[in-house]
């Protein structure tokens, strides 16, 4: 059984191609340190400057692995090619202990060749660093024939599947005959994989959380639209959708699962007892915790800045609240938009703080040290690539490339910080703004519920 997939990839060439062609990944297990050295001469694949000799399974179609990216980059001049799209990305998966690495490769290059072999330039690479062995292909978005695009769509999909499976047949491999459902986005994936929220684990939570207090479909359309949700339950109308804030178009229920069915809604509506419908007149009332703090807090330094925006940013996500879980149903809808964030919001909150970065002054200074940095480092590197086998040239360079990568992750955290401080700026105005509205209507419902009128002039000509 083989999946295929394959999406566009915007902006820089060289990145897809130093992924699809990492040696972590492509370099075969089986060989020891020793037969590595003795293969050196042969293995030429340099297609990202590491040690490319441990490359058995990077191929290239219509180009040479080492020089893949110029070679791409010369026929996009040929033929004066200024599209956003630079090239595609794609990959093959198997099955759990079917294939060997050889028999992968050799699948994924006859496929790559057989869709696009005549007119585009490909390289095939084979990832052995998990369980699922799998093929990338980095695709140059221009024809070296004549200069056309390669198009993305449904029918071209379904021929490389078709393909794919063709040559899965003729290996004696397991065939997908009957494919069913609605792939999901691969970010969705990884955040339901590592128990983020997403915005359809937020909604589940939502309508859960309305279900539980609602006796009624009133009730529970009531407490959706609390929730800052727009809903359509029309009896007549087969899907019941649910639209949140800052949502282009409405979600269907039934697509969250089998309890979020129109009839399943209804039923489990219809399991309430009449405690719920009478549970908010009987609210429960919490202890008020009383602190006492020695000394004084006059001179206490406020964190504005930079370190401020993301702390209190960080707050409204409900980092620091402990002892209370944070209910993302009732976030405000800008603040649910960066949800699937929170890991990377947090990581440069923690880049902020750890460096007493307040100013935009600051983070440039502090991102030009690294570059430099980066610079010494990177100098260094090719001077002990000159004695081969060193033992301490070795530790060395291993140490180099740890650091390396770290300031590579706060070089683009410091770009990230640049960008989405303005964002956040913008969003806790307009959060602010409307958390004061609601306060001032809550007021006003208060005032006119302590005094027992309805607000209006009386209606038998008094005023």
């Amino acid at each position: 059984m083989a999946v295929c997939e394959i999406w566009d990839v915007r902006g820089r060439l060289d990145s897809p191609l130093r992924y699809a062609a990492n040696p972590d990944k492509t370099g075969n297990p089986r060989y020891t340190e020793a037969e590595w050295q003795s293969l050196s001469d042969v293995m030429k694949y340099a297609t990202n400057g590491d040690k490319t000799e441990q490359q058995f399974f990077v191929s290239g179609i219509n180009c040479d692995p080492s020089t893949a990216r110029e070679e791409m980059q010369i026929v996009k001049r040929q033929f004066q090619d200024e599209s956003e799209i630079v090239c595609y990305h794609g990959f093959q998966s198997f099955r759990e202990g079917e294939v060997t690495p050889e028999q992968a490769h050799e699948i994924g290059v006859k496929l790559a060749r057989k869709m696009w072999g005549d007119r585009f330039q490909v390289i095939v690479a084979t990832h052995l660093n998990t369980g699922c062995l799998h093929n990338h292909f980095v695709l140059n978005s221009v024809s070296f024939t004549d200069g056309k695009h390669y198009h993305d769509n449904k029918a071209n999909l379904k021929l490389l599947r078709q393909y794919s499976d063709e040559l899965c047949r003729e290996y004696a491999l397991s065939v997908i005959e009957n494919p069913v459902g609605k792939k999901k986005p691969y970010v969705i994936c990884q955040a339901e994989k590592n128990g983020l929220p997403t915005r359809d684990s937020v909604a589940r939570q939502a309508i859960d959380e309305a279900i539980s207090k609602s006796y009624t479909m009133r009730d529970f359309a009531g407490q959706m639209k609390a929730m800052g949700y727009r809903v359509n339950f029309d009896p007549h109308h087969k899907y019941w959708t649910i639209q949140g804030e800052g949502w282009k178009r409405p979600k269907r229920l039934y697509r969250l699962g089998e309890d979020y069915t129109n009839e399943r809604i209804v039923e489990r509506i219809s399991e309430n007892s009449y405690a719920v419908r009478f549970s908010k007149f009987a609210p429960k009332h919490k202890p008020v915790r009383i602190y006492y703090v020695k000394g004084s807090l006059k001179h206490t330094k406020r964190i504005g800045g930079l370190r401020g925006l993301y702390l209190h940013y960080c707050y409204k996500l409900g980092f620091f609240r402990k002892g209370r879980k944070q209910n993302p149903a009732r976030l405000h809808y800008l603040l649910k938009d960066d949800l699937l964030k929170m890991e990377y919001i947090a990581q440069e909150t923690r880049l902020l703080c750890h460096h007493h970065i307040d100013t935009a002054e600051q983070l440039f200074s502090y991102q030009q040290s690294l570059q430099d940095e980066m610079q010494n480092l990177l100098a260094e590197r090719q001077e002990l690539h000159a004695p081969k086998n060193h033992p301490a040239a070795k530790e060395r360079l291993s140490a180099i490339a740890l650091r390396l990568r770290e300031i590579r992750k706060e070089v683009r955290q410091c770009d990230n910080i640049a960008e989405r401080s303005q964002s956040l700026k913008e969003k806790l105005s307009v959060i602010r703004a409307d958390e004061a509205k609601q306060r001032r209507e809550m007021n006003r419902d208060g005032y006119e519920r302590r005094g027992g009128g309805t607000g209006r002039p009386h209606e038998l000509g008094g005023s």
